[in-house]
């Protein structure tokens, strides 16, 4: 050991830590320290920089051991190359730790501080996972029982090191070598923490005592035929450790008097220590060891308040624990409930009332914590009902006496504290409605209790969340709900939502499920409170109605529920219960439509609730004067709220209960279509006075129109009544594009009806005159009628057009409008995008400056457009700097010029979604009633695509582009099997002309945006060059502008990556189809997502399969983490099996059966891309050894994408693992290689005479090492051993377990990884799985909210903005 070397890191550390140090000095000093851990004496320095004897500073000793750290984990591997840390070595270095272990805890002063006992405890965990249980190690429970006698901070020391190896093991995901050697660790496991009579009757088959090969004989000797498992039992460690550690508990928790702070800190590492290891115990050895009775002890037996929240937290994780397995299945609550273990619920009920207001204060020191502890109770207890007792599949009751256990669900259930008795809530759902305990007398006696306080509850629950709507005071709003519930919370409105949302949902389950076993019963009983409520004097009493009108659509609702399953399965005592239960209904339904309220939100809960009476109104019954008198009271309830005066104070309010009448309308419509044909000229009438009338709103007219065609489509006329029906409706929006083509014809006359002409004369004019006052009222008007026309298209196209081909389908209808509406609408999109270049307008007779300039602004991002990317209210100056201050009227115009830009914006959006929806009209592609649509689309696109802004590109990609894909060819009713060669047809026609070059445009575009915007995020954190805050705001607009535009393009390449996929299985099943040769796979992938047409057009054209795979690749290199996310898993599963098919062409199948499997999977495929060339190798398998590697090894070294490491190993190594699959020996016939002159087996070519005979080798190893050679410049720059990385594949083709895979190309290739790049004084990583939290370098990571980032997938829109449009899909 080299002193000098000693002091040059002594000094580095100095200045690293010194607060004075200059930035040059500090990088110099971390470059020094970094070159001492790649020093091959690292491992000496460490320990002697780490020895406290030495005399060092912590952060000196700290720096030790991360010497020791860095070459556990990077020099002991599997490899055997130069430079590896052997086995002898590591052992020698496990004896220093353990010295130093023990030093740590000393009691003379010398103590270590936390910070570096918790690092050793990390090395000695590294250690124990790369060594234990081996020939090297057999002693491990004797060394940490020699630790754990010691002190109690010895004690605690040895608690750590058990409790890191656990969580490395069965919880993070950090170290590699943990998943390597899990099997190893596992069996080790057993060995030391569980009983030896737990191990033997887990391993009935028998067990090996230690690392000799001879079977115990304890009576558990190897049945003929079975293996035994390695199990390496310690003499003296018989009754295991998680038994000792249970038996300690209990110990110290009676003594006598108060915890000392190191009794409680012992109490709760002990606890703490068996929860990490509950989940991966057997059941058996959870019931072997008692632990439920000994933690419930805990529960009362000891005043620590973070003592019994550790331990209701562990029999919490017990009660999650469930199993499938015979007699296991019961054993859980057994252990919590029955007669021999009652104590159990004793506790938890005594402790439970502890937490209750009366005890609270004398019990517990922090209300905040008493109810944390009661929260976990209730979960607990809630676990036992929903996964043990009312599972499913269970035909008897499993408890003999279960009256103690439903009490306390009662209690729990009773408690005001809402986030308490959420969680039991949910578990008498699940009681309710199993068909076995909802027929118990004790549970049955328990729900007119539990039916009575939750009915009384829901109407506590909602004057709660009145009260925090209208922000009463603190004072009143503690009197109705407890202070320590609702400040667990981190916003009045965030419990406000828990209340609305998870507690009032929970409540209604149950009285559904109450309705649902006794209909009859239960509406007889709630009738007499529940009509009372709609009397007129609580016409205003928002806390009152609203719960009512809840109560009606939950019990009517399940009522139609229960008449649907009776009439299914046959029950007539059920239907005449129900029968029964119509009059009390009808009477019901009468009362709520007779009540009258001034109160909007009322108003909109009324309609929320007049659906539900729908079930009364089936055509069965709408013959009787009672229903037919129903269904006509509730249509003049639903027009009543059609209209409204604009000119009252809360016209915004009514305008909301305007949409939700047009819901309910559309409810009932699909609900009772056949029903409402009955009165449907009165209802056409209706409607048609409705658009007549100026006090109803547009967008109120539209959907009017979406009522009457929802009608029409749900019922049972044929489809040539209903496109007569349907005609009326449908014509007047054929009519109104027809009248605004001639302004779509060009952009002048585009601008020219936009209004334009006059805003410009406004500007020179500085003044807005009479006339022109006229005109931009014109054009105004001109541009609101276009949008309510086209928003009526796209509410209709959206409700009738069902891609999947429900009942409620028109495509028939709109089949035949195609020819009229496609062509204007692609003509106005490409108006739209024409605006954007401004060849098209500036040569234009212009009079003002501002129109010359930048078309007054209106392309710049619109208040709502901003709005709609920052997810938030825009912070935006509403005012337009191109508005002069000097005009009189600025203000009026810059309110015009806001006009303008929400009209642009809506209508560009409602077009693209419109052309979207048009896309499942398969006449739309398979016939020529729209001439040239592929260029007529290509145009659109691309004509000014250099201009279009960046933001909208995501709106393209996401509203038509992939609708498109999506759907074309992919038609209702039509096989893309049996009719493929139709289907690809129709896709060539359109797809041809604007795919292709779309992949090129994007990738090239996007590739530019995301080198601008590092540039850019570099230039933001440089000190030399501060920006102002609008500026840093800009830029992170901008960021997340080209993020989603990332997405919306990753998506588009996945779901033409899943449409390939279609025509393959996983690498796994066609393994197991050429192993079995028996044909599994012959036909279509059964998927979810993809298009099967699309992918049989893909995979036969070599181009668009190339561009494909291309543009793939290139996502990778976007900084987007969700991006990259979504193509990683689509090749994943993709890549392997296209290995194995592309590998296919290189054998000689073995038998007549395999021969045709491979024809079915190789005629699948373009033959151009798996043809071998000259150098013996295909297209495809070019790809995949090349540019995905290359491609996935970049994503590997990406510092911005860290938390993608794990998906790109996981590709790589399957990749690797099934590229050899045919060759491997996994498959038991032999596959002969075939070579450039025809069938040739390598081992006759080896030996023939004839020189031009040249065997290719063994396929697979010539993708390997094809693989190999192209991460070689990767693995030469992180300083790898090629013989290692060589050495760590070879390993993983042996691994069957797909994470085993992952894990060892990990360990292999870890120096390579970008996650070791990190700063080695970084701050400490949470003990999280990897996450995106780790890296972060832009603007927008540091600045901006978290919602933007990598972990972030989602999108608005800007009609979300619009609280009448957005209404559209609360009732469906």
């Amino acid at each position: 050991m080299d002193n000098s070397v000693v002091q040059r890191a002594v000094q580095a550390l100095e200045l690293v830590y010194a607060p004075d140090t200059p930035a040059e000095d500090r990088k110099a000093a971390e470059t020094v320290c970094q070159q001492l851990k790649d020093d091959a004496q690292a491992p000496t320095y460490g320990i002697y920089l780490a020895t406290n004897s030495n005399g060092f500073a912590p952060q000196v000793r700290h720096f030790g051991l991360q010497l020791l750290e860095h070459a556990i984990k990077h020099r002991f591997s599997a490899g055997k190359s130069r430079g590896k840390m052997t086995v002898e070595e590591l052992c020698q270095i496990r004896a220093r730790i353990w010295e130093l272990v023990f030093a740590s805890c000393a009691g003379d002063g010398t103590r270590e501080p936390q910070y570096i006992r918790e690092k050793l405890v990390t090395i000695m965990t590294m250690v124990i996972i790369r060594l234990w249980p081996s020939m090297q190690w057999t002693d491990l429970s004797a060394q940490l029982m020699h630790l754990y006698m010691q002190s109690i901070a010895h004690r605690e020391m040895a608690l750590r090191i058990w409790q890191t190896l656990g969580e490395e093991m069965l919880v993070y995901d950090r170290d590699a070598m943990a998943t390597v050697r899990k099997h190893e660790l596992t069996n080790g496991l057993v060995g030391a923490l569980l009983p030896k009579s737990a191990v033997m009757e887990l391993y009935p088959n028998g067990y090996r005592m230690t690392t000799d090969s001879s079977p115990s004989t304890d009576g558990n000797g190897a049945k003929s035929g079975k293996r035994a498992t390695l199990i390496l039992l310690e003499p003296g460690n018989e009754e295991g450790w998680i038994m000792r550690w249970a038996q300690h508990t209990i110990e110290v928790a009676q003594q006598a008097g108060e915890l000392s702070d190191q009794q409680e800190l012992l109490l709760t590492s002990l606890v703490d220590t068996i929860a990490t290891f509950l989940d991966w115990m057997p059941i058996k050895a959870i019931v072997a060891t008692s632990l439920v009775a000994r933690l419930s002890q805990l529960l009362n037996g000891v005043r620590s308040d973070l003592v019994r929240q550790h331990a209701a937290a562990a029999l919490e994780i017990i009660s999650r624990r469930n199993s499938l397995a015979g007699d296991e299945r019961d054993a859980i609550l057994q252990q919590f409930i029955e007669a021999h273990n009652g104590e159990a619920l004793a506790a938890v009920a005594s402790a439970y009332a502890t937490t209750l207001p009366a005890q609270i204060d004398e019990q517990w020191s922090d209300a905040a914590d008493a109810l944390a502890f009661a929260r976990t109770l209730s979960q607990m207890c809630a676990n036992l009902a929903s996964l043990h007792w009312a599972r499913k599949k269970l035909e008897r009751n499993m408890l003999q006496n279960p009256e103690r256990y439903i009490e306390l669900l009662i209690m729990f259930s009773r408690d005001r504290r809402y986030s308490v008795s959420a969680p039991v809530l949910t578990s008498w759902t699940a009681i309710v409605r199993h068909s076995v305990l909802s027929r118990t007398p004790q549970v049955t006696m328990a729900f007119s209790t539990l039916t009575e306080h939750t009915t009384e509850a829901i109407f506590h629950v909602c004057r709660v969340a009145q009260a925090l709507a209208v922000d009463v005071s603190s004072g009143q709003l503690n009197d109705l709900a407890d202070e320590a519930d609702i400040e667990q919370f981190d916003s009045l409105p965030e419990f406000r939502l828990f209340l609305t949302g998870e507690v009032r949902s929970r409540m209604l389950n149950i009285i559904r499920g109450m309705c649902n076993i006794d209909p009859a019963g239960f509406i007889s009983w709630i009738m007499p409170s529940l009509l009372p409520v709609f009397a007129p004097h609580n016409a205003e009493n928002l806390s009152v109605i609203e719960p009512a009108f809840m109560l009606v659509d939950a019990i009517l609702s399940t009522m139609d529920d229960v008449e649907q399953r009776a009439l299914a399965d046959g029950d007539e005592q059920l239907a005449s219960q129900i029968q029964a239960a119509r009059t009390l209904c009808y009477e019901l339904g009468h009362c709520v439509v007779r009540f009258e309220t001034s109160n909007a939100q009322i108003m909109a809960r009324q309609l929320q609730a007049l659906p539900a009476f729908a079930f009364l109104l089936r055509p069965a019954a709408i013959e009787s004067e009672t229903a037919r008198s129903l269904l006509l009271a509730i249509l003049q309830k639903c027009a009543v709220f059609l209209k409204h005066p604009l000119d009252v104070p809360n016209v915004r309010e009514l305008r909301v209960v305007a949409r939700r009448s047009t819901a309910a309308l559309v409810r009932l419509a699909i609900a009772i279509p056949d029903s409402l044909m009955f009165v449907y000229e009165d209802l056409f009438q209706l409607v048609q006075a409705n658009i007549a009338d100026s006090q109803v709103t547009n967008i109120v007219k539209s959907y009017l129109s979406e009522f009457q065609l929802a009608l029409i489509a749900g019922s049972s006329r044929s489809i040539s009544e209903r496109k007569h029906l349907a005609q009326p409706v449908v014509q007047p929006i054929i009519d109104a594009l027809r009248e605004f083509m001639p302004a779509l014809q060009s952009p002048a006359e585009f601008i020219s009806f936009l209004g334009l002409p006059a805003l410009d004369q406004a500007y020179a004019q500085g003044a807005i005159s009479e006339n022109i006052q006229q005109d931009l009222q014109r054009a105004r008007d001109n541009r609101m009628r276009l949008w309510q026309v086209l928003s009526t298209l796209f509410i209709c196209l959206n409700r009738t057009l069902d891609s999947r081909g429900s009942t409620h389908n028109l495509t028939p209808l709109w089949s035949d409008y195609i020819s009229d509406l496609v062509p204007s609408v692609l003509l106005l999109i490409r108006s739209l995008h024409a605006l954007w270049n401004s060849e098209h307008y500036l040569h234009l007779p212009w009079q003002s400056q501002q129109a010359q300039a930048n078309l007054f602004g209106l392309l710049d991002m619109a208040a709502a457009e901003r709005q709609s990317i920052v997810g938030g209210i825009a912070d935006v100056d509403t005012e337009f700097a191109s508005v002069p201050r000097n005009i009189p009227n600025a203000d009026q115009l810059a309110a015009e010029l806001r006009a303008f830009q929400h009209s642009l914006s809506t209508l560009r959006e409602v077009a693209y979604k419109c052309m979207g929806k048009f896309s499942s009209i398969p006449d739309l592609f398979t016939t020529d009633k729209v001439p040239d649509l592929a260029g007529n689309f290509a145009g659109c696109l691309f004509a000014d695509a250099e201009n279009i802004a960046a933001r909208h590109w995501r709106i393209l990609l996401t509203d038509i582009a992939i609708p498109l894909l999506q759907n074309v060819g992919n038609w209702p009713g039509i096989d893309a099997h049996s009719q493929l060669n139709e289907c690809r047809a129709a896709i060539a026609r359109f797809v041809l002309s604007w795919l292709n070059p779309l992949f090129s445009f994007c990738t090239e575009k996007l590739g530019r945006e995301w080198r601008d915007l590092l540039a850019r995020g570099t230039g933001l954190t440089s000190d030399e060059q501060p920006s102002a805050e609008s500026s840093v705001s800009d830029d992170m607009i901008h960021e997340k502008v080209v993020r989603d535009w990332t997405r919306a393009w990753s998506q588009l390449i996945f779901e033409l990556l899943a449409s390939v996929m279609r025509w393959f299985p996983q690498a796994a099943q066609i393994e197991n189809e050429l192993s079995s040769a028996a044909r599994i796979t012959t036909t279509i992938v059964e998927s979810k997502v993809g298009n099967p047409a699309l992918g049989a057009f893909i995979l036969d054209s070599a181009d668009t399969f190339a561009s494909t795979l291309s543009a793939a690749l290139t996502t990778l290199n976007f900084k987007d983490s969700t991006s990259v996310h979504r193509v990683l898993l689509q090749l994943t599963e993709l890549a392997p099996s296209l290995a194995i098919v592309s590998l296919m062409p290189m054998y000689v199948p073995p038998t007549p059966t395999h021969a045709s499997i491979c024809s079915t999977y190789t005629s699948r495929i373009q033959s151009s891309l798996t043809n071998m060339g000259a150098d013996a190798c295909s297209s495809v398998f070019t790809w995949l050894a090349t540019d995905l590697a290359l491609g996935v090894v970049h994503v590997l070294r990406d510092t911005h994408l860290i938390d993608q490491q794990d998906t790109a190993l996981a590709l790589l190594a399957d990749l690797l693992y099934f590229g050899s699959a045919i060759s491997s020996g996994r498959l038991p016939q032999h596959w002969a290689f075939r070579n450039s002159s025809g069938d040739i087996d390598q081992r006759v070519a080896a030996n023939a005479s004839d020189a031009k005979i040249a065997p290719v080798g063994n396929p697979g190893q010539v993708f390997r090492r094809a693989v190999l050679q192209t991460m070689l410049p990767s693995i030469q720059e992180a300083q790898m051993s090629e013989e290692d990385v060589e050495h760590a594949v070879q390993q993983l083709m042996d691994a069957a377990n797909g994470k085993h895979r992952r894990a060892l190309l990990k360990v292999g290739l870890q120096p390579l990884l970008a996650v070791e790049s990190s700063q080695l004084f970084s701050e400490s990583k949470s003990s999280a799985k990897q996450s995106q939290h780790q890296i972060t370098d832009s603007a927008l990571d540091r600045k901006a909210p978290s919602s933007w980032t990598n972990k972030h997938s989602g999108h608005s829109s800007v009609l979300d903005n619009d609280a009448q449009f957005d209404l559209g899909e609360i009732m469906p």
